[in-house]
């Protein structure tokens, strides 16, 4: 990563996660399992957290999700 996106992500994010990369760079079928592998992750992580799925702009990170808002039930 560049310096520029480190620094926002380390800012987002804090010391919360880690992320390693590859050395290598992966063929262009591999990238594209481990990225929906990855998506797949953090979907079902966020589900998790919220107790139901998540909206676009919650995965995005458009929403906050620290705040949880009560929806009326039916």
């Amino acid at each position: 990563m560049s310096q520029k996106m480190t620094s926002i992500f380390k800012k987002r994010f804090g010391d919360r996660i880690n992320v390693v990369y590859a050395d290598k760079p992966l063929r262009a079928s591999e990238g594209r399992m481990q990225n929906s592998k990855i998506c797949k992750a953090v979907t079902s992580v966020i589900s998790g957290i919220l107790g139901r799925e998540p909206t676009q702009n919650e995965l995005l990170g458009i929403d906050d999700i620290s705040v949880h808002k009560r929806r009326k039930r039916k």
